[in-house]
């Protein structure tokens, strides 16, 4: 995608921002396996990854979660070097930490938290979230996110082992093959929530989980977002499970195939084809709107003119696809060792501080009010301090 750059340097370090909430924020890695499927991508029982991040007590210890696994390190620089056109070594992606602490008790509160899933972009992975999925949980949520594996181009599972992706054609079966993983993987991941609140362990190798978790969640207040497939995702499972109450698309397709310039027929997904009942927000970039002018995804129009619950859309003037992502804090830290145009090319012109701060703030707003019902306006009119997040009628 961009020619790498040679350095001797040192390599670059990078810090994620810190959350904004009242709550510190604990983590847990759970490994999920749903044995009542068989893994489409390579046969065998269908396994995932997901991280859950909640509210701990203000003088809970443990050590700090790092941002990216260390079994991974060299995987992600591969990554990098290949997709991204960094140059090999440059970036320290193993020293990174979240502002996350392993293994404390899950904070109690009356009546439990609120659940929300995270869902990534088609072939992504969970870790490149992590600001948005931490930074919701401090403000008192649990939000569970996920890797859907042989999809993505990698996940690292318990003892070091790393799954890679495999490759992907896009056909019509293919395409919605996917998305039914994804689906199913969600689903069992909110059972396996589930089963924690119940005082069971749903991890595969039944690995200890932090204490609290006994009643510890409020599943009747559930939400899912998602960044691009992520978002596909997060709509066709509600409209799939009726657990979910509200969801959040970030800028992702409502479809599972879309037309010109692709050589297959527009597939909506059922979300688009019917709407929903419930509480959703699509969140555009670069233009990317329900708004019908000509070269306009016919799948969000299609969405806005059957969505029968609450509907609001936000508009990242000067975004790019991957604004919602970590990509605009990390990638404007690294300096010299950053290939030319790679953070406009992921982030737009908008600056990076705005685009992370915006997006939690939506996120926290939509779910505050849809979970928690707390009245916001968050929506109806441009806040002064996210400018370049609009609101579109």
């Amino acid at each position: 995608m961009f020619a790498g750059i040679a350095s001797a340097a040192p390599p670059k370090s990078f810090a994620l921002p810190p959350t904004t909430g009242p709550y510190r924020v604990g983590t847990v890695e759970l490994h999920l396996v749903d044995r009542s499927r068989t893994d489409p991508f390579v046969g065998g029982k269908r396994e995932w990854m997901v991280t859950v991040s909640y509210p701990i007590a203000p003088n809970a210890h443990g050590p700090r979660a790092p941002w990216m696994e260390p079994a991974l390190a060299a995987t992600m620089d591969s990554f990098a070097v290949e997709l991204l056109g960094f140059a090999p070594g440059v970036v320290d992606w193993a020293g990174a930490q979240r502002p996350a602490t392993r293994g404390a008790a899950l904070k109690p509160t009356p009546g439990g938290w609120p659940v929300v899933l995270f869902s990534p972009g088609l072939q992504y992975f969970r870790e490149i979230y992590s600001s948005s999925v931490d930074d919701l949980a401090s403000h008192g949520y649990v939000v569970a996110s996920m890797t859907h594996t042989h999809e993505a181009f990698f996940a690292a599972f318990p003892g070091g082992r790393i799954a890679p992706g495999v490759n992907l054609v896009e056909t019509v079966e293919s395409t919605q093959m996917w998305l039914d993983t994804r689906i199913a993987d969600a689903r069992f991941t909110l059972d396996a929530l589930s089963q924690m609140n119940y005082g069971r362990n749903p991890d595969a190798e039944q690995r200890p989980l932090p204490p609290g978790w006994r009643g510890g969640l409020d599943l009747s207040r559930v939400g899912f977002y998602g960044h691009s497939y992520g978002g596909t995702t997060a709509a066709e499972t509600m409209f799939f499970d009726r657990r979910f109450d509200a969801g959040m698309d970030f800028d992702g397709r409502l479809s599972t195939t879309y037309g010109p310039p692709q050589d297959l027929p527009y597939g909506p997904i059922k979300a688009a084809r019917y709407g929903l009942d419930k509480p959703f927000v699509l969140m555009g970039a670069g233009g990317h709107s329900h708004v019908p002018v000509e070269g306009q995804d016919r799948s969000w129009i299609e969405f806005w003119s059957n969505q029968r619950g609450w509907k609001r859309e936000l508009q990242l003037r000067l975004g790019a696809h991957f604004s919602f992502s970590d990509y605009p804090p990390i990638l404007s830290q690294l300096g010299d060792a950053l290939p030319p145009g790679l953070l406009e090319a992921a982030n737009g012109t908008v600056p990076p501080a705005e685009s992370v701060a915006g997006t939690r703030a939506y996120v926290r707003a939509f779910f505050d009010l849809h979970l928690k019902h707390r009245p916001t306006r968050a929506f109806d009119r441009p806040h002064p301090a996210y400018p370049n997040f609009q609101p579109v009628p």
